[in-house]
């Protein structure tokens, strides 16, 4: 039997539809728009994106430099093509999914709450400052009367205007459950805008979003959200990708160095999309539920190992290798991982867990690998190295002078909990103006150049160019 409160929104939720834009309204159950708002000018709310995929429009937010959320009725698949634009057809950019995932506990067009949607990007997108999930104490905002913003790419009427993203300033009508309704009196969501956020703003001026558009009654009529942060467990477990860099997932103020630089635009334009939006305001380090991260010093390097492959392992020629490392620091957080093979670091950088790089057959041979992890306070901490045979054990002879080779030393202590002050890093990542590899190729840092030369750079440098990041997610 319905509480009291329900049976009074039995009527209207009868009468909820949510098509895609292009789709008559009798086809399946889809998508929604902004109806009451104005044209975003160039550059304006640049995290609400399009989601396309075969005519089909929906709205979403980019809440991680590889993540968009959005509705779970738009579908999941990998043939959705992002676009960070105005128009869901023409300007800005287009960009690949890795994969895009709907939440399978979804039941359909009454099931609000649950109407949850992401797509992890192909790449990063680092030109441009996110807009991350409200999260702990920042979820005081969502209350009845409390000003949001929406934005999207759906109707402005009921006869159309899909596909040019709107956006409008409204209030939150009311709250239940792990929904969120908002809007109404001719302002509102419609046809198209499906999967896109209402965002509220914190008092150092950057936005956060709390929902996901699910559906409504025509354009500018009430419109019902799923909200964002109960399915931030099911996305970070999917993902393998932690989209509250300020909080714990039990909502407890813990920030990382990545709890920085968040969208602080606005309404307000900032250059143009052939530079990125060049000047687009990002918040400071966030004070929001407590002290910002870099209110303590972090003068500890994290914490590096490989869990794959493991020394001594031995693997068959042409097999593709993968490289799997753990690192974690209790300060300031990672911020991106690197290796070094037979003591030259590479150029190539993962900044999101799980670390880790795959999409290179090695020659035969022996090689010492070592992993490095650089936090946000700058701080370096570097594995143990370890040794893999490519068809041939761990301490054969192929050197073709008959010395056998040893492990690279790293330059520092060997079996303290990964981490070294005097590894063959310099503290600064491959590429920048203090790269440690400069230091290997004099014979400095710990570069394990005591031990015989047991293969030519020349052969295998270049094809450890195309290390790829390890995908997020398996299959």
């Amino acid at each position: 039997m319905l509480s009291p409160m329900l049976a009074s929104f039995a009527p209207w939720l009868a009468a909820l539809v949510l098509v895609h834009a292009d789709a008559p309204l009798a086809d399946a159950p889809r998508s929604q728009h902004i109806a009451g708002g104005d044209e975003v000018l160039e550059c304006a709310w640049i995290d609400t994106v399009a989601v396309v995929d075969g005519g089909g429009l929906c709205s979403g937010s980019l809440v991680h430099p590889r993540v968009v959320v959005f509705a779970a009725h738009c579908g999941g698949g990998n043939d959705k093509t992002i676009r960070f634009a105005e128009s869901s057809s023409s300007g800005g950019y287009s960009r690949e999914v890795e994969r895009c995932i709907a939440n399978p506990d979804y039941l359909g067009v009454n099931d609000q709450a649950h109407d949850w949607a992401f797509c992890i990007l192909a790449e990063p997108i680092t030109e441009i400052p996110v807009t991350p999930p409200a999260f702990g104490c920042e979820l005081e905002h969502i209350a009845a009367g409390e000003p949001v913003i929406i934005a999207g790419f759906g109707k402005n009427t009921d006869a159309g205007g899909a596909g040019t993203k709107r956006w409008a300033q409204t209030t939150i009508v009311s709250s239940f459950g792990n929904t969120v309704n908002i809007g109404g009196d001719g302002t509102s969501t419609c046809e198209g805008d499906s999967g896109s956020s209402a965002f509220i703003q914190l008092d150092d001026g950057s936005y956060r979003a709390i929902s996901m558009t699910s559906t409504g009654i025509g354009c500018g009529q009430t419109g019902v959200h799923a909200l964002m942060h109960p399915a931030i467990p099911w996305i970070e477990s999917e993902a393998q990708i932690d989209i509250t860099p300020c909080h714990d997932l039990d909502g407890t103020w813990n920030p990382t160095g990545a709890c920085t630089g968040f969208y602080a635009g606005g309404e307000t334009p900032y250059g143009t999309w052939p530079d990125w939006c060049e000047g687009t305001p990002r918040s400071a380090a966030s004070d929001s539920c407590g002290e910002p991260f870099d209110a303590v010093a972090d003068g500890e390097a994290p914490v590096v190992a490989f869990s794959a492959p493991l020394d001594g392992d031995e693997l068959e020629p042409g097999v593709e290798l993968e490289l799997a490392i753990d690192a974690s620091d209790d300060g300031w957080g990672v911020q991106q991982v690197w290796i070094a093979i037979d003591g030259t670091e590479l150029p190539n950088l993962d900044e999101y867990p799980p670390y880790g790089f795959t999409g290179v057959t090695f020659p035969a041979g022996v090689y010492t690998l070592q992993a490095f992890a650089q936090d946000w306070a700058g701080n370096v901490g570097s594995s143990t190295p370890i040794m893999i045979g490519v068809g041939m054990p761990v301490g054969a002879d192929d050197t073709g002078d008959g010395s056998s080779s040893g492990v690279a030393d790293g330059g520092g202590t060997e079996g303290e909990g990964g981490t070294s002050s005097g590894d063959a890093s310099s503290g600064a990542p491959p590429g920048s103006s203090d790269d440690g590899a400069a230091a290997n190729a004099q014979g400095e840092g710990g570069c394990g150049c005591g031990t015989p030369a047991r293969h030519a750079a020349a052969l295998w440098l270049p094809l450890l160019l195309v290390l790829r990041r390890r995908a997020r997610l398996g299959g």
